[in-house]
């Protein structure tokens, strides 16, 4: 699909009941060359087909077009004109209600065959209310509280916070991002998957040059007028947004970078009631950050392959 399809998608899909990271058209756009995934427009709905490796290969749950007649009987049955044999059909990043309705959608249309389910923790995406992570009640989350006035205290009188769009501040967002990824690509113990890190800043620059068409927002610390942390999200249905991208430079991040970069940008979303941070894809520096902001809850998704009964 071109751009134009990702835009009548923008302005069509629906997704009002969805809070998944994967059903963020900003997502399908930018993540296309991670996963190799290819997309179909076809009978009010739309097929999208991961080509990654075991819980990112086969069809994605079949979204549809809105204030459009569409049943998940016909969106299978075009599944399977495809792939006569139904043994060789995967799906993939399904909620828990999506694989629901697929279960249902089998034993009422397709009695013989069953997707055999699974599940990966990596995979979960990490939810929050928009409230909380703006206000940081509590005992729980006084360490956050902390980790901000640090920031504020270190960088006293020096640091400012602009919004984007309201503010022109693209090619900042891409400073931040290349300065980010030289660290990384300077670190003498590479601990990190170089190609990976690659691919996200091409995604990051797609992300800017395409802002409009997505409805992206996001913010930018200065420090003496020197952009030191960025983020960018887009939302996935009126009352979620997806953080796409957040990044600190490595000595801001020692002082709270993260911490602040985060509650800065997520008290200018009050039309929103949920953020979705997005999963931590095993990593346990990661996990643990993500943890520790108290998610009210943890989208889990599931795989699984077609088999007979």
């Amino acid at each position: 699909m071109n751009i134009s399809d990702f835009e009548y998608l923008v302005q069509n899909l629906e997704t009002s009941n969805l809070m998944g990271s994967d059903a963020a058209v900003a997502n399908l756009f930018f993540l296309q060359p991670k996963y190799n995934t290819q997309f179909k427009i076809k009978n009010n709905f739309l097929f999208r087909t991961y080509f990654g490796k075991d819980n990112r290969y086969g069809y994605g749950f079949p979204l549809t077009i809105k204030n459009k007649d569409a049943n998940l009987k016909d969106a299978l049955n075009l599944i399977f004109l495809e792939n006569p044999d139904k043994t060789k059909v995967n799906f993939c990043l399904c909620t828990q209600a999506q694989k629901n309705l697929l279960d249902e959608a089998f034993r009422n249309h397709f009695p013989n065959y069953k997707i055999d389910w699974k599940t990966n923790r990596d995979d979960c995406d990490y939810v929050y209310l928009q409230e909380k992570l703006s206000l940081l009640p509590g005992s729980s989350l006084q360490k956050k509280k902390n980790h901000i006035s640090r920031f504020c205290r270190t960088y006293e009188n020096s640091w400012t916070f602009k919004t984007f769009p309201k503010e022109d501040i693209t090619q900042d967002i891409l400073k931040v991002e290349e300065e980010w990824f030289l660290e990384r690509s300077n670190d003498i113990e590479k601990a990190f998957d170089y190609d990976t890190l690659l691919l996200e800043k091409e995604s990051i620059e797609q992300a800017v040059k395409n802002a409009k068409i997505f409805n992206l927002t996001g913010g930018v610390i200065y420090l003496n007028e020197k952009p030191v942390a960025m983020t960018i999200a887009s939302p996935i249905s009126p009352d979620t947004i997806d953080i796409h991208f957040e990044k600190v430079l490595s000595e801001q991040a020692q002082n709270g970078g993260y911490a602040a970069i985060n509650n800065f940008f997520v008290k200018t979303l009050s039309e929103y009631k949920y953020i979705n941070r997005e999963e931590d894809m095993g990593v346990e520096g990661l996990r643990k950050a993500k943890l520790s902001y108290k998610p009210e809850i943890l989208l889990e998704k599931f795989y699984g392959k077609v088999i007979k009964c």
